[in-house]
């Protein structure tokens, strides 16, 4: 239990990055091809003429013509007056010692795209995401406007372990390149680089260090993580979570509220308990989202099994909570697809509808902000509600006739947890999933029957 870990949220961040189309030269030391390598090797020890290199080689005199024209042209041979080749001075360079292999060191040009991230300029390997479906960053003015030269100067300080990491692939050379003069250092896009955010917490429902900040992680970088968590993780919601939860007795939920506090220890233990002695799913505790990885395969395997008993189920309802974490991951909307994509044994798809909180039917900040959380292919299951239900807080997830879970969403502000406290439970009542099956019936009706749904939110 000591080393117990488990994830009480899942967030994931986009950092800001640039990709740069890199140019430059560089130069090699290449070897010669075989025969003229023979014949500079030879003149090295010695003056000769074109009978005795022909000779030698096992050239006919054609051969032997063709080449040295070609040396000669090259300027790495020349006829003296005394009707011998002799190497020039700018052979001789090619050679370190009298019996070396000679080299020829050739200037070459070289093209290479190459994304940083824009905190400390750290190179990503990774391929840029799609700035979407996360907490974005923002970069300073000062690295954004002047990336170009600050990527210069990094790439060459840093060329050396690119070509060792095979980063740039130059071609096949004798030794190591060196860059010979820099080119253009051209900015092509902005994007970002996705990093899952390990916000797990230890067997006394402590939070621990993330441990996503790595090598490419820099102070400013972790700064910004933390400043925008902290942005976004505000007030506290405790009163408010308990004066809604009556009626929910079925779930458990109010024993982790005393005196106006959280008992986030009492929550972590009677989840450690049911999971590791009992395994009892009907009296599953949720400790984080319910599409983390662990909860979103327990509900849809749950639901997989009601299907494959051949009990009919059609709807599917899911209200989302008002919190500023919630759907900021790229496992939530890998979550919304598996559950759109379930169909029962007739093989009709099952109806996914899902509620997000707006203020009124043409809330645009709001919608402007579910499309960077939402994929475009999943944006057909989500309909506005009026935002307010049960202060926001609550999240639930009902499959009809089947099972109810429902998460509450904590903020405490004395813990240190980075981002709100998800914990729920799951009930498989039938009085008290009609009851929520009701719920969601009434929201939906039409205006002028009291419904509070606005309809699908992302019109056509």
């Amino acid at each position: 239990m000591t080393n117990y870990s488990i994830p009480y949220h899942d967030v994931d961040i986009l950092i800001p990055a640039q990709r740069f189309e890199v140019k430059f030269n560089y130069t090699s030391s290449q070897m010669p091809n075989f025969i003229d390598s023979m014949i500079m090797r030879l003149l090295r020890i010695s003056p000769m003429s074109a009978d005795s290199v022909a000779n030698f080689l096992g050239l006919n005199q054609r051969e032997s013509r063709i080449v040295l024209d070609q040396l000669i042209t090259n300027n790495e041979i020349e006829l003296k007056k005394d009707d011998l080749f002799h190497l020039t001075n700018k052979s001789m360079k090619y050679f370190t010692t009298v019996d070396s292999i000679p080299k020829v060191a050739s200037i070459l040009e070289h093209t290479q795209n190459l994304m940083y991230e824009l905190t400390n300029f750290n190179f990503i390997p990774e391929k840029p995401d799609n700035n979407m479906y996360g907490l974005k960053l923002i970069a300073s003015n000062s690295n954004a406007a002047n990336s170009e030269n600050i990527v210069r100067d990094r790439f060459q300080k840093q060329f050396y372990q690119l070509v060792e990491d095979e980063v740039i692939t130059l071609k096949k050379m004798d030794g190591r390149p060196s860059i010979y003069k820099m080119g253009t250092v051209k900015k092509v896009k902005d994007c970002t680089v996705r990093k899952s955010l390990d916000l797990n917490i230890d067997a006394n429902a402590e939070p621990q260090a993330i441990k996503v900040f790595d090598s490419i992680m820099s102070e400013e970088l972790r700064e910004k993580t933390y400043q925008v968590l902290g942005q976004s993780k505000k007030g506290n919601n405790i009163k408010d979570i308990v004066d809604n939860l009556d009626g929910f007795e079925e779930f458990n939920l109010q024993q982790y509220f005393k005196d106006g506090r959280f008992l986030a220890s009492v929550a972590l233990f009677n989840s450690l308990n049911i999971i590791e002695s009992s395994g009892d799913e009907s009296n599953h505790q949720f400790i984080g989202p319910c599409y983390s990885q662990g909860n979103a395969k327990l509900i849809l395997n749950k639901i997989k099994e009601i299907i494959a008993a051949g009990r009919l189920v059609q709807n599917i309802y899911w209200l989302a909570p008002d919190d500023a974490f919630w759907g900021k991951s790229l496992r939530f909307n890998t979550f919304v697809g598996a559950l759109g994509q379930l169909k029962n044994k007739q093989n009709i798809e099952l109806k996914l509808k899902c509620f997000l909180p707006m203020n009124n039917e043409q809330d645009k900040a709001s919608i402007i902000n579910y499309r960077k959380i939402i994929a475009k292919d999943h944006q057909k299951y989500f309909y506005g509600i009026k935002e307010g239900l049960l202060a926001g807080n609550f999240e639930m997830l009902v499959v009809e006739n089947e099972f109810a879970v429902v998460i509450l969403h904590v903020l405490a502000p004395e813990a240190e947890y980075l981002t709100s406290f998800q914990i729920g439970s799951i009930s498989n009542n039938k009085n008290m999933v009609n009851s929520l099956v009701n719920l969601f019936d009434a929201w939906q009706r039409p205006k002028e029957e009291n419904g509070i749904s606005f309809g699908p939110v992302f019109k056509k």
